[in-house]
């Protein structure tokens, strides 16, 4: 089970594999990935991935999303009293909290209006597309590199590349 809520550094971790992995599939070579201590400028891990085009941005953008919503399918997500979430929380957290710099990526701009809230329908078309490439996503690759996040703190390019072979002969 994993604290989603909180989120637990296993959720954070996760996350930001997920944009890895999605990354390497579509044939981009992340320059690192890296877990944070201390809450950074843009949250507690980040990447440097090549953008790509627009095709490959809008894949590693949404696969984030795709990694939380397998787990969430799965009933692996709780709040913070081991609770497994439900959807209507699943998406408050996953779409609301989670995906702010992801929608951005994902759209090339932040739609985010007054109200602090994001179009429904741009919502909802970035879900689609995670949902779509969620039963795509090699996620044993996913969980190798946010192993590694954890253990190793900071994962660069040829350590990256060391873990994927295994998963994308």
């Amino acid at each position: 089970m994993i604290d989603f809520e909180t989120p637990s550094d296993e959720a954070i971790c996760l996350h930001e594999a997920g944009h890895a992995c999605a990354a390497l599939v579509v044939g981009l070579i992340p320059e690192f990935i890296e877990f944070l201590d201390g809450k950074g400028p843009k949250g507690r891990a980040r990447s440097r991935i090549p953008v790509g085009d627009t095709q490959q941005r809008r894949i590693v953008a949404s696969a984030a999303y795709a990694v939380e919503y397998n787990l969430f399918m799965a009933h692996r997500l709780t709040n913070a009293s081991c609770v497994v979430i439900d959807e209507k929380t699943f998406i408050h957290l996953a779409i609301g909290q989670n995906a702010a710099l992801d929608k951005i990526q994902f759209f090339g701009e932040d739609r985010e209006g007054p109200d602090k809230m994001w179009p429904a329908n741009d919502d909802r078309s970035f879900m689609t597309v995670g949902q779509q490439i969620a039963g795509s996503l090699p996620m044993g690759l996913v969980v190798a590199l946010a192993e590694a996040m954890m253990s190793e703190r900071r994962v660069e390019r040829a350590r990256i590349l060391e873990i994927a072979a295994p998963f994308l002969k």
